[in-house]
């Protein structure tokens, strides 16, 4: 749903920072605060768990070769 004229026109003051979002009234506080959010690219993820495995790295950098030669060969 697109915002309305009021909305933006708090939302640009919110960002800004002529006003806060407490001073924002109550009756459109929370659409405010949604697209406040929105239009600085923030996303709400915090409660999602990432279900994405995380690529796992193999180090195969076995040196065969001993670290020290032989003495007496």
């Amino acid at each position: 749903m697109k915002p309305n004229t009021r909305i933006l026109n708090y939302v640009t003051l919110v960002q800004d920072g002529v006003l806060t979002l407490d001073d924002v009234p109550q009756d459109i506080a929370k659409e405010v605060t949604k697209w406040v959010r929105y239009l600085s690219g923030v996303t709400d993820n915090g409660m999602v768990k990432d279900d994405t495995p995380v690529p796992t790295v193999q180090n195969n950098t076995v040196d065969t070769k001993p670290l020290l030669p032989k003495v007496g060969d």
